[in-house]
């Protein structure tokens, strides 16, 4: 019992340290790295489920657990996602991942104020959501496209807010990290164990997320007007907000906006076919599959070799495009950037996270949640709510999706492999939990950006986000249950 308030302790101890702002990455990695130590100074490493050539050495065996998994981790899943990452860097260096948010934000110029604009705004934001994988990053773009036009059209600027800070949630793409992991985490091919699996959960998760928010955001409208006439009525002669001078701040362009607005200006200037190119991926990942899956070719592409294609066509069509290939091939620079990147942000947090594990399970807590599990069924699915409570939880408190979906993520197949729990269901639910939740969280990046952009409170925006993203996880943990065999 005491080693398993130890872990307890230590996941609480990551959580405020993430909480405090402190790099969480860092901060689950000392978590892990201590654990390690305690349980190589108490005889707990006979509980590693790590693979390695023992010294000996109780301590040296630790940082050998540790050396192997940055070299699993590195090697497999997190070399894929840099070389995503790198992609979508590229990607934004030509402007294409722009073009691609300007391209699909037009037609919703057609619309005048009806609140059926509210889902489709909502899942054509999910849908760029698969070209523009980071949340603050597609937040961005369309506080410069997608939010004028849904203003435009008559939406009030906070419903416009929670469409876009909750367009970067659960949409099943192959190309988003967690369920690359996800996948290697089942042994399954990313195609296999995202469209066999997680789309069924999520995708009718997202319906039921479209529909919520119209009729949330409709509510809190309502409820929003007739507070502020109350107020009016109240301050009769009180000077309208809109009379009121704007701050030097406001009034300042933020490093953010002017790199937005430089993107846009690019994209206006590009061939229309270049809202393809950041699908390109995607588009050979799906069609490999397909065609697998009629035998007509032998194997199903993978996320690494189809992101090389997309990027040497893609410098291809850009060397043409400027006659320029010197310039074209120096651009690549960005794709190695971006590359660089993903090894210091989301790659880090996966071997941190694998750490952070090792650890947990060394105090005993797999084994622990294994015998309870195997003593009924109901006890499993009881498991896998606690679970995704805690994910939950800690995706609101951090504002973070990533860090608490990876810090739990490395415990499901061994639980699964002992118990009657099916790791996709779980897997799936997690996932769910941290993306959506973190959307409720006032201060997740995507919803401060957005605030900021509105000049509101972040407060004001999570209550318009919080009620469709609790709905979304309890509809993605039931889908999960009734659709994933």
């Amino acid at each position: 019992m005491f080693y398993i308030l130890l872990a307890i302790a230590a996941i609480a101890a990551v959580g405020y340290f993430i909480f405090k702002k402190v790099h969480a990455a860092s901060a689950i990695f000392a978590v892990g790295v201590l654990l390690l130590m305690i349980a190589a100074a108490t005889g707990r490493i006979e509980y590693s489920s790590a693979k390695f050539d023992p010294s000996g050495n109780a301590f040296y065996d630790e940082l050998l657990i540790i050396e192997s998994l940055f070299k699993s981790r590195y090697a497999g899943t997190g070399m894929a996602i840099m070389v995503l990452f790198g992609f979508v860097g590229y990607m934004r260096h030509i402007g294409a991942d722009a073009k691609t948010v300007v391209a699909l934000s037009k037609p919703l110029r057609r619309f005048h104020g009806s609140y059926w604009l509210v889902p489709l705004g909502f899942l054509v934001g999910t849908l760029l959501s698969l070209v523009v994988p980071s949340a603050s990053a597609l937040s961005l773009l369309l506080v410069a496209t997608l939010m004028p036009a849904l203003i435009a059209a008559g939406l009030s600027p906070l419903t416009v807010g929670a469409i876009i800070v909750t367009s970067s949630t659960i949409a099943p793409s192959p190309l988003e990290a967690g369920l690359i992991q996800g996948a290697a985490l089942t042994d399954m091919t990313v195609t296999e164990f995202v469209f066999d699996n997680v789309a069924k959960s999520t995708i009718p998760a997202l319906i039921v997320i479209a529909f919520t928010h119209m009729w949330w955001q409709r509510r809190c409208d309502i409820k929003d007007a007739a507070k502020k006439q109350a107020e009016l009525t109240a301050k009769v002669g009180a000077p309208s907000l809109d009379d009121a001078p704007h701050t030097a701040a406001e009034l300042q362009e933020s490093e953010s906006d002017r790199r937005v607005r430089e993107a846009v200006e690019r994209a206006e200037g590009l061939p229309g076919f270049y809202a393809v190119l950041p699908l390109l991926p995607l588009v050979l990942i799906i069609v490999s599959a397909i065609l697998n899956r009629m035998d007509l070719i032998s194997f199903e592409a993978d996320i690494l070799p189809v992101t090389v294609v997309s990027l040497m066509l893609t410098m291809i069509i850009e060397a043409i495009r400027l006659k320029n290939i010197n310039y074209a091939v120096d651009s690549l620079k960005e794709f190695f950037a971006g590359l660089g990147e993903a090894a210091a942000g989301v790659v880090a947090l996966i071997v941190a996270a694998a750490v952070l594990v090792e650890g947990i399970t060394q105090m005993g807590v797999i084994e622990g949640l294994t015998n309870l599990a195997q003593k009924s069924s109901g006890a499993a699915v009881l498991m896998v709510i606690v679970f995704v409570a805690a994910t939950a939880l800690m995706a609101l408190v951090t504002g973070s999706g990533v860090a608490p979906y990876f810090a739990f993520s490395e415990m499901v197949p061994g639980l699964a492999a002992e118990t009657s729990i099916h790791a996709p269901q779980m897997l799936t639910s997690i996932w769910s939990a941290s993306n959506l939740m973190r959307q409720g969280s006032p201060v997740n990046a995507a919803v401060i950006i957005v605030a900021g952009a509105l000049n509101v409170n972040p407060i004001d925006l999570v209550r318009r986000t919080m009620v469709p993203m609790l709905a979304g996880t309890i509809a993605s943990v039931i889908f999960a249950f009734l659709f994933i065999a």
